[in-house]
């Protein structure tokens, strides 16, 4: 069977494993791939994105391969461009789609509605869309495969969940050729992305986490681990046969499980041996960790801290480190040498002007290598979406929008975006640890960023962050962007010539 994956242009894991478990059943799978230029979190520029658009091509390219189901993986802030190019597949191509990811596992009863969707995973997609092909070679669907639900004759058959994936190990190793392969700029530019984990022993309140565990109540044990040998086998072949430079890790609380970790970091030093960024919770932070860190090649970590109002990030957040903790956590990797990103959310309910001036103080005198900021969003049946619903925080109206998908501001800009002491606010924390600590502080005390131009907005705020920052983090996202746009602008130049003189052009 033929299977097509239809993505934007972000790196899904999820894809590549069910590519994976399919092309090791005989199954044939292909990415077709939407790189939604000047339409992304950093750069949007509408004009430029309409005659810069590859979904023409994307259909052009389906309908020569000529799949016989067509797989599109989802997350909330892409959702409106899924719904846009399954409908406008559905209006060339008569072939079954399926939408799987966080979005539909959060609220199927919605995606299975639209009318051009014909199937939603929920859940662990792997066996469930291997199930579901090979009933399909057979010549007749099985509506009963878990985790599927499906539309026949004009009602809903919603199957059960089933049990989580015990053994990591026991799935073949990621397809990365399905994405190399399409884009082969990702091998040059992108660092590798890995995780070694599925879920998280945390559950904040604002995360896909606090909805998922409920979900998967009674199926398993949600935190699992690859084993080292796993791990170190895929990296091993990876680096051998793509050449990677560096190396992410997006588990969500990297080196959480000690054990573990002393044992990976040995075997990743002697037989890796590449520069790598990891995401980390504060509390798993120690100095022999961090020493291990750097031993082994760690160069920066992404580390949560949303919010420097205590009782708000223990009361709504669900996170519970204090203060001191993640000081001491910021301070001891700053004095072991690798870079600290922080995650804040400076629009959280019971936040005030003096909280984020408040942030501003602390992060001038402790000085991390990036500050990020965020606009808080409320995502689909997640604890915080669900209180601030029943409490009143957001209309009857916004919470429809929510389910649906629908987030009106860019989740990287932060904050109001019309509001213009927002503005000031976001140009004040991208010069915090770009500028000496004297005269962060001396700008933050003073007030000196309520004088910066009017000029400045949110979007060039953004780019010229992107531009000075000088951590690794921030120089492969330069790097990797640049190439993604220099490659798929030659591209569409490219294809526009190949079917110039096609009769089936749409």
């Amino acid at each position: 069977m033929k299977v097509a994956f239809v993505n934007d242009f972000s790196i899904q894991l999820g894809v590549q494993s069910i590519s994976s478990v399919l092309k090791s059943s005989g199954h044939q799978t292909k990415l077709f791939m939407d790189p939604l230029l000047f339409d992304d979190d950093v750069i949007t520029l509408r004009r430029l994105n309409r005659r810069l658009d590859f979904k023409k091509f994307i259909i052009r390219q389906l309908k020569e391969y000529k799949p016989d189901i067509i797989g599109i993986s989802v997350v909330t802030d892409f959702y409106y461009w899924a719904c846009e190019i399954a409908q406008l597949i559905k209006q060339h191509m008569d072939v079954p789609i399926i939408f799987g990811g966080i979005h539909p596992s959060s609220v199927p009863e919605r995606v299975i509605k639209k009318i051009f969707v014909d199937m939603i995973c929920v859940g662990e997609g792997e066996y469930p869309m291997l199930e579901l092909v090979n009933s399909m070679a057979k010549g007749e669907i099985d509506y009963s495969i878990k985790n599927i639900w499906f539309k026949k004759n004009g009602r809903v058959i919603k199957n059960e969940i089933r049990p989580l994936i015990k053994d990591l190990d026991s799935l073949p190793l990621l397809d990365k050729d399905i994405f190399f392969s399409v884009s082969p700029h990702y091998i040059r530019t992108y660092p590798y992305i890995i995780m070694t984990t599925r879920g998280c022993p945390h559950a904040c309140s604002y995360c896909c986490h606090s909805y998922l565990k409920g979900l998967y109540k009674g199926k398993g044990d949600y935190l699992r681990q690859r084993s080292v040998k796993n791990v170190i086998q895929e990296l091993s072949y990876s680096k051998a046969k793509y050449s990677i430079k560096n190396v992410v890790f997006l588990d969500d609380c990297f080196a959480h499980n000690k054990n573990w970790f002393k044992e990976f970091i040995n075997e990743y030093k002697e037989n890796i041996g590449l520069n790598y960024l990891c995401v980390m919770h504060p509390d798993d932070i120690t100095r022999e960790v961090l020493k291990l860190l750097k031993f082994s090649g760690c160069k920066g970590i992404f580390l949560g801290v949303q919010s420097w109002n205590e009782k708000i990030r223990s009361d709504l957040l669900k996170r519970n480190t204090p203060d001191y903790i993640l000081k001491k956590a910021i301070n001891m990797a700053q004095e072991t040498g690798i870079d600290i990103m922080v995650d804040n959310i400076f629009d959280l309910p019971g936040l005030t002007s003096q909280d984020v001036l408040d942030s501003a103080r602390i992060y001038s005198q402790l000085k991390p290598t990036r500050i990020y900021y965020y606009m808080l969003r409320y995502y689909p049946n997640t604890q915080i979406t669900r209180r601030a619903y029943k409490e009143g925080w957001i209309s009857l109206k916004r919470h429809e929008e929510i389910l649906e998908g629908i987030n009106a501001q860019s989740f990287a800009m932060g904050g109001d975006l019309v509001n213009e002491a927002s503005v000031k606010y976001q140009l004040m924390f991208s010069l915090i640890d770009l500028i000496p600590k004297k005269i962060s502080g001396f700008m933050v005390t003073k007030k000196i960023y309520k004088k910066f131009p009017r000029f400045f907005n949110a979007p060039l705020i953004m780019i010229l962050r992107n531009i000075l920052a000088r951590d690794l983090n921030a120089r492969l996202l330069r790097k990797s962007s640049f190439h993604r746009y220099f490659y798929f602008i030659f591209s569409k130049i490219r294809l526009e010539l190949k079917y110039l003189f096609s009769n089936n052009w749409i």
